[in-house]
């Protein structure tokens, strides 16, 4: 009897048996609804956003102006505590209107602190893809300004926050709906 419990707790405390961290985007019970709308509004900018929740997945859509200084659109979590070191990346089933994106990683709630960025694009429109970005390849970025550093690595057990925003600064309608956030 012994034997056997030991061996159950190995097998409830093994990794394979870990869960990988997902968001599963939609409107069922299960679904993640803790995403928050970010756009340039926040300097000054008049680009048009909204966040719209779907059976099975998160639309984020608008149009982007760069009247004012403006030219961006997000999609972030609420902030909290991440410890993304167990994993190499992060893989996003979407699809869009030909427009490019970058996923985010922040590990400090002042938005002046440097962030992390990798870009993810479709070139079909209308397409589910999946997008496979690894940590190794995102990009240190200051105020959406890049700085020429790699992610270091050792930051992933601070993230506090994540999201999707787009990356070209151009004028006009985008879409984004994304079906699920994985992490590997």
């Amino acid at each position: 009897m012994t034997i056997l419990i030991i061996l159950l707790l190995t097998l409830i405390s093994s990794p394979l048996s870990e869960k990988p961290l997902t968001f599963d985007f939609g409107n069922s019970a299960d679904k993640t609804r803790d995403w928050v709308l970010i756009t340039d509004n926040v300097m000054g900018g008049l680009s048009k956003s909204e966040i719209i929740y779907n059976a099975n997945s998160i639309l984020l859509k608008g149009d982007i102006s760069l009247d004012n200084f403006g030219g961006f659109s997000s999609i972030r979590t609420k902030f909290s505590q991440l410890d993304l070191s167990q994993y190499e990346g992060v893989k996003i089933k979407f699809k869009s209107t030909k427009q490019h994106f970058a996923f985010t990683l922040e590990n400090s709630q002042n938005w002046t602190r440097p962030n992390y960025k990798n870009n993810f694009h479709s070139n079909k429109d209308g397409t589910w893809m999946e997008a496979t970005l690894y940590f190794k390849d995102f990009q240190e970025n200051v105020i959406g300004q890049p700085t020429g550093k790699q992610l270091n690595l050792e930051k992933l057990k601070n993230i506090v926050r994540i999201g999707i925003i787009t990356t070209k600064k151009e004028a006009g309608p985008f879409s984004l709906e994304v079906d699920y956030i994985r992490f590997f």
